[in-house]
């Protein structure tokens, strides 16, 4: 699933819905997009988090994909984001 644009307070348990929606039960591993994401607060994060409880409960694994030169980036070290789910460089 591709994100774009922004993820903050106002869109996030939109956008974690949207997310659970598409994700097939069939899947063993949802790939999350962020490289066109601009902006993710603390309720973006807290999102994946919560996402990625989710997905575990269906034995399903999350993975998100974070370019390294994104802004994005930082803010996902600081929370020690990529300690629970791993964060990819690209979809490749």
């Amino acid at each position: 699933m591709r994100v774009s644009g922004e993820v903050d307070l106002t869109n996030a348990v939109v956008v974690r819905d949207a997310i659970s929606q598409v994700a097939s039960v069939d899947a063993g591993v949802i790939v999350v997009d962020l490289t066109e994401t601009a902006y993710l607060d603390s309720s973006g994060i807290a999102m994946l988090f919560r996402l990625a409880e989710r997905l575990t409960q269906s034995r399903q694994e999350l993975r998100v994909v974070v370019p390294p030169d994104s802004p994005l980036r930082a803010a996902l070290e600081l929370t020690d984001l990529p300690q629970t789910i791993p964060v990819l460089h690209t979809l490749e």
